[in-house]
């Protein structure tokens, strides 16, 4: 399964419009087109412009074909026009391809909250990553509340980055339960004997987000 993750920055003003756009037209032509749609959510903290989304296909090929039916639809550029007719949405897009790691769970979105997290690691170490996570990692997150929504990795472009997602139910049990995991000595053990000869992570990134009310569950 491939995924595609795409970020929309919008143009001051613009996102409630954008969102009703999804939520009345474009998710249906998704569906018709047989596009696969995880999740669209909006910022919980920080930017109030961005509309961040996951697609998934059956391989690069058949998003290229799907992708291109739903663009070459006459009633899509209809509706496009006629919502755009007082100036663009948007300023830019963003995105990126992935496939899962071997030890990730079938994405699914259950909680209130998530959190994507993005993991720059370090020349070399980006297998030693994957091995914490999936031998240590994911099931203290387990331990603690967290709940372990999907681990990609690039298929096109940087091959150095882990990008994964959590669930939670809301910003308080976020807060209490990573305390409580970066307290645990099980995960200080683990993140110790990984990084015995340096550190695995070289810059990390995160957003927390709220699934918007149309986001599939």
């Amino acid at each position: 399964m491939l995924y595609e993750l795409r970020v929309y920055y919008t143009n001051p003003g613009k996102l409630p419009q954008l969102n009703a756009r999804f939520e009345n037209h474009t998710c249906g032509f998704f569906k018709e087109h047989g596009i696969g749609m995880l999740g669209f959510w909006t910022d919980e903290i920080g930017q109030s412009n961005k509309l961040t989304y996951i697609l998934s296909f059956d391989s690069m090929a058949d998003r290229e074909k799907k992708w291109a039916s739903f663009g070459a639809d006459p009633r899509w550029q209809e509706v496009r026009a006629e919502t755009e007719k007082d100036g663009a949405f948007l300023t830019h897009i963003t995105n990126a391809f992935l496939r899962t790691t071997p030890y990730s769970p079938d994405p699914k979105v259950t909680t209130n909250v998530q959190e994507m997290r993005v993991y720059h690691a370090m020349p070399g170490r980006l297998p030693d990553l994957n091995a914490r996570f999936e031998n240590h990692t994911m099931r203290l997150f387990e331990k603690h509340g967290i709940t372990n929504v999907g681990y990609w990795t690039e298929d096109v472009g940087t091959s150095n980055q882990l990008v994964y997602m959590l669930g939670y139910d809301g910003l308080g049990n976020r807060e209490k339960s990573w305390s409580a995991f970066g307290a645990d000595p099980d995960w200080q053990k683990a993140r110790a004997a990984s990084e015995v000869n340096g550190p695995l992570v070289r810059m990390s990134e995160s957003s927390i987000m709220r699934p918007t009310p149309y986001s599939p569950r």
